[in-house]
């Protein structure tokens, strides 16, 4: 992959570079919503006399809500079977997705500029189907999403790393969309989370890396994210 990091992905120069479908990563990367997830996890963990660590902010982040479960019924070898961790996780955040969530600042121009110019936009998480769909429309921004794709509607073990994805994202709007098909290269994935990145990239998609303070990063972690991406976004407002 060609690193790119110091160029931001302004929407006539994604134009101008044959961009035509944008796929946003929720949490942490148009979502401002890592927090919810920090404390609930600083707070489960904690009734069991564990810390968060960033290793395993970083898997819980880019797996379903099912294998992040059984990892962390498996990494702190817990009295509690998977589904009973899953509705602990459940019950504490669905209330934020539904009522609370917040857009990052900027974030809101920014995808209804590319709505307007008719960019095709989606999105690509991990996420339950519930929250991601909760969140979007508790923003307001739902309607200018060609699709919604989460982990959940795979149907085999994959986790963000991989490209099945981003690729299911690419065929369900060249579905529904008139024309030539798109290619991975047509499309831009934005992501704040490394591994998630260079599973994009592995499918060829281009690839931005968006910062976010929980789920990315230290100034080193950064350097090396946003220079491993085509773009790299610091603070959606910048754009």
């Amino acid at each position: 992959m060609s690193s790119y990091g110091d160029k931001t992905p302004c929407l006539p120069y994604l134009k101008d570079k044959g961009i035509k479908l944008l796929i946003f990563d929720l949490d942490g990367t148009i979502l401002d919503s890592m927090n919810i997830w920090n404390k609930v996890d600083i707070d489960f963990l904690g009734r069991f006399g564990y810390e968060v660590d960033a290793e395993y902010t970083n898997v819980v982040k880019r797996v379903s809500i099912d294998d992040a479960a059984l990892y962390t019924k498996q990494r702190f070898n817990l009295p509690l079977t998977t589904d009973e961790i899953k509705k602990a996780w459940n019950d504490a955040v669905a209330a934020f997705y539904l009522n609370e969530v917040k857009l990052k600042e900027g974030a809101l121009e920014y995808i209804s500029r590319a709505y307007e110019e008719g960019f095709a936009i989606a999105a690509a998480t991990a996420l339950t189907r519930t929250n991601a769909i909760n969140a979007l429309r508790h923003t307001g921004i739902l309607g200018r999403f060609n699709c919604v794709i989460t982990l959940e509607d795979m149907n085999s073990k994959v986790d963000k790393s991989s490209p099945d994805i981003f690729n299911k994202v690419l065929d369900y709007v060249n579905a529904i969309t008139p024309g030539s098909p798109l290619l991975p290269s047509s499309a831009l994935v934005f992501e704040d989370v490394f591994e998630a990145a260079m599973g994009a990239g592995r499918g060829a998609f281009a690839t931005c890396a968006v910062y976010d303070p929980i789920g990315s990063h230290d100034m080193e972690s950064w350097t090396l994210f946003s220079n491993s991406c085509n773009y790299s976004v610091k603070d959606w407002q910048d754009i």
